[in-house]
């Protein structure tokens, strides 16, 4: 027997110690399209028995390599992981996968959690819209000059002389900062006005119903209109549709199982409205913290995502992607994460060059998972 045959073989027997092994990863059941597992249909699935928990990932020929999570305490960890989890102290935690240094080490599913069944993302559907205009960028269709040009100068739809003030100040990089600095009387201006009028029409009301844009205005305010906008350029300078150019650039280039949906407007959601399986964020990620690479191919723009793992002035939410330090162990990691309302997580620890996804269906709570994720296997790796 070689030396990994026996490590695979020691992986297997320290799970079965702690009596979690599972034979087979969990799956949608037959008859359950993949594609059409939005929320709702997510909240029909029925808890696993047990969870899987694998220290040595199954290779599924999916672009992922895989590996053994057998750095010393690794056992002790894990038990404490599923122990916690069972316990509820992560309330509806659904998956955690652990990439390291170019493979998966470590995979769990419980709960609602399925190889192939895609989990609403949420506001990771925000980090999501930034890498595919990575990807139209890395293809020729934009550029990194075009970040500081304004949004409504690839708009020629758009009248002008009926916008408000300001609103031609509006750059790409302000949205993706979340600085437009569109404002408007209520959530229910935006919600009405895309149920009336589609892409730039939609956005020709959002224009002449802001308030006047200004210096003052254009501060950090948290929204999915932002996200629109850039989705909208996306759809005007791609061939298609931008749904179209996720599915072939983004769904086709990464093998993602996902379903994501339209805005009323008709563009594809970005505040929310994207479900991704586990494996389909790791993927993605993983070129987030290679340089755009995956698999040794260049899929998202290199200064693109230069710009995103840039060390940053303060904590932020830069490019969709939040900045933060996170104690692992006895020190302190720099985190550049997607992050999602119920705890979703496409996270990149650069100085660990390491990759963590976790989803949940927890309500509110939405710090937990990381935190299973902190308190039990990235310590592993913490010198």
């Amino acid at each position: 027997m070689n030396i990994r045959n026996l490590l695979i073989a020691w992986a297997i027997a320290a799970t079965l110690s702690i009596g979690l092994l599972a034979q087979e990863l969990p799956r949608l059941a037959d008859g359950l399209d993949p594609e059409k597992q939005f929320f709702n249909e997510q909240k029909k699935l029925t808890y696993l028995t047990e969870p899987y928990v694998s220290a040595s990932p199954e290779n599924l020929d999916d672009g992922l390599q895989v590996g053994i999570l057998d750095r010393p305490g690794s056992n002790q960890a894990i038990e404490a992981l599923i122990a916690d989890d069972k316990a509820g102290k992560y309330s509806n935690l659904d998956s955690i996968l652990i990439w390291k240094d170019g493979k998966l080490l470590f995979e769990m599913y419980n709960r609602r959690g399925r190889v192939n069944g895609p989990h609403y993302a949420m506001s990771v559907t925000k980090t999501l819209t930034s890498v595919a205009l990575a990807r139209a960028i890395h293809l020729g269709l934009m550029s990194m000059d075009d970040l500081d040009k304004p949004v409504i100068s690839f708009m020629p739809k758009i009248d002008v002389s009926k916008i408000q003030s300001g609103v031609e100040t509006i750059t790409l990089r302000d949205a993706l900062f979340m600085k437009s600095g569109l404002r408007f009387e209520s959530k229910r201006v935006e919600q009405e006005l895309g149920a009336k009028h589609s892409k730039q029409q939609y956005f020709q009301k959002l224009f002449e119903n802001t308030a006047p844009v200004t210096p003052e205005s254009k501060t950090y305010k948290y929204t999915g209109t932002d996200p629109s906008l850039i989705m909208m350029i996306i759809d005007i300078k791609v061939p298609g549709s931008a749904q179209e150019f996720i599915a072939q650039e983004i769904g086709g280039k990464f093998g993602a199982i996902y379903c994501w949906g339209d805005q009323d407007c008709g563009l594809p959601k970005c505040g929310a409205g994207s479900n991704f399986t586990s494996r389909s964020l790791l993927k993605i990620g993983t070129a987030i913290i290679q340089d755009g690479k995956f698999n040794g191919e260049q899929l998202l723009s290199a200064d693109y995502v230069r710009h995103i793992m840039a060390p940053k002035p303060k904590d932020g939410y830069y490019y969709y992607f939040h900045n933060r330090s996170k104690k692992a162990g006895e020190r302190k990691v720099k985190l550049i994460s997607g992050i999602g309302a119920g705890g979703q997580y496409m996270a990149t620890f650069p100085e660990l060059n390491i990759v963590a996804v976790a989803t949940a269906h927890n309500v509110k709570a939405i710090g937990l998972p990381l935190q299973a994720t902190l308190e039990h296997l990235l310590p592993l790796f913490v010198k």
